[in-house]
């Protein structure tokens, strides 16, 4: 099995994978659902065969829409009832690993030789990987040079340092093992592992030369990605997610969670004057969070003197009614739903439920495109 974890989706060199498969399957395993993407290559055209979500707190005794950490038995049994309810047949497939589980960071390091670089980078990457380096598996790739002014020199010059900038990734090696064994368990043989921001872009992004803000609302917390030149330059995670929306609606309105998920997706941040009451309860936890996101651009800017342009909305939560609103006012600038069935052929009448889905399963389905993109 394949297990570098970064490859070219518009970021130049990357890592060798596997051969060409006619069919694959992406699976992207959350908190509170499991979501599947089976696609086929015929020549250039790559073909949506099937695609199913099936959500994980019904096999916890609790409401869907809960987030649950599964024994290993109930996701297999979990993934054996999507895959038989999708009708999908694909026996291998690329599995996108939870941000939660592992590490991303850009790190920065002297300009040197590629020898160097190969000797130096194991004991760099120890003072950045926040557990000891053996308990994880580590990729990593350098991004295009820089140069920074530092200072001057005792004559007053100022001193350029010429300087290299790393992504520098990592999964815990027992989070792979768990997922080998539960996907050995229901047949499905694993090609590779890919951390899931890095599925996500590539199924809503092109070939954008701007920074880029893409924002994932998953269940448990939100993460925020900046994309530049095609390139991972900045990963953040917040501990709020779409999941404290409900508790706290549920809550508020004295209402059991399931009517309390309901009213989050279909009436959300509605600006109706009958919804003001529900809107008065999401409104200050969605102005929290992407009060964090406008600090994440600013931190860019600052960094990089480069503004975003452009901001886009992936995960279940995105799928808020009313929350493309509400961003363009916070950042003032263009904001878009994820839309990644769009790199993908389909049938005509799916277009539409395509279409309202498609935020939630941006990480499945870059996870099948990582090789049939090839």
């Amino acid at each position: 099995m394949e297990m570098s974890f970064l490859k070219k989706f518009s970021l130049g060199k990357g890592f060798a994978l596997f051969k060409k498969e006619s069919r694959v399957l992406g699976v992207d395993l959350g908190s509170s659902s499991l979501k599947i993407v089976q696609l086929r290559k015929e020549k250039e055209k790559v073909i949506l065969e099937t695609y199913g979500e099936i959500a994980t707190g019904p096999y916890s005794d609790m409401a869907a829409g809960k987030s649950v950490r599964l024994l290993e038995t109930k996701v297999v049994e979990m993934l054996t009832d999507l895959m038989k309810e999708a009708k999908a047949t694909a026996g291998n497939a690329i599995v996108s690993i939870p941000l939660r589980s592992s590490f991303v960071k850009v790190i920065t390091m002297p300009l040197m030789s590629e020898a160097e670089f190969r000797e130096a980078m194991p004991y760099e990457a120890r003072k950045h990987v926040p557990v000891p380096v053996n308990e994880v598996i580590m990729d990593w790739w350098i991004l295009p040079q820089g140069s920074s002014t530092e200072g001057q020199n005792s004559e007053g010059f100022s001193v350029e340092r010429r300087f290299q900038e790393v992504l520098l990734v990592a999964i815990h090696r027992e989070v792979v093992e768990k997922y080998q064994k539960i996907f050995r368990g229901a047949g499905i043989n694993v090609k590779s592992f890919e951390i899931e921001i890095f599925s996500q872009v590539r199924s809503i992004l092109s070939k954008e030369l701007h920074p880029t803000l893409v924002i994932d609302f998953g269940a448990q917390a939100t993460r925020f990605i900046i994309v530049d030149y095609g390139v991972v330059r900045m990963v953040h995670t917040f501990e709020r997610g779409s999941l404290e929306l409900t508790d706290v609606l549920s809550r508020s309105l004295s209402i059991d969670f399931e009517r309390a998920e309901r009213l989050k997706r279909d009436t959300g941040l509605s600006s109706r004057p009958e919804h003001k009451e529900i809107r008065n309860v999401i409104e200050p936890i969605m102005e929290d969070i992407l009060s964090e996101g406008a600090r994440v651009i600013s931190e860019y800017r600052r960094r990089s003197e480069r503004s975003c342009k452009k901001v886009w909305l992936v995960g279940g939560g995105s799928l808020l009614e009313g929350l493309i609103d509400f961003s363009i006012t916070k950042f003032g600038v263009e904001v878009k739903l994820g839309d990644p069935f769009q790199k993908v052929s389909y049938l005509a009448f799916l277009e539409e439920v395509l279409k309202k889905i498609g935020p939630s399963f941006s990480g499945a389905l870059g996870a099948a495109l990582r090789s049939l993109e090839e």
